[in-house]
C-alpha cells in the first residue's frame, strides 16, 4: 500500500466546516473506501451544504488512485 504524506491537521485545514472535517481525515479515509460517493458518506463531508466540492473535487484528483487499497480483500 502507498503511503499517503498527509497534511498537518489543524482547524486552519478544515476542508467541511459543517462538519468540521479536516482535509488530513479525508485523505485517510480514500484507501478505506471504493469512490466519491462512499467517501462522502464515510468521513461526512460534503454532504449538507457543497461549499467544500471544488477542494473535495482537488484532494479526489490528487489521491483518487488510492481509492479501496486499504480495504480486506
Amino acid at each position: 500500500m502507498d503511503t499517503l504524506p498527509l497534511p498537518e491537521s489543524d482547524d486552519g485545514d478544515v476542508l467541511c466546516y459543517c462538519e468540521w472535517v479536516t482535509r488530513a481525515e479525508v485523505i485517510a479515509t480514500i484507501p478505506l473506501v471504493r469512490d466519491v460517493k462512499e467517501l462522502r458518506e464515510t468521513a461526512r463531508v460534503c454532504i449538507t451544504c457543497f461549499g467544500c466540492e471544488g477542494d473535495l473535487d482537488d484532494i479526489t484528483a490528487t489521491y483518487g488512485h488510492l481509492f479501496g487499497t486499504g480495504r480486506p480483500r
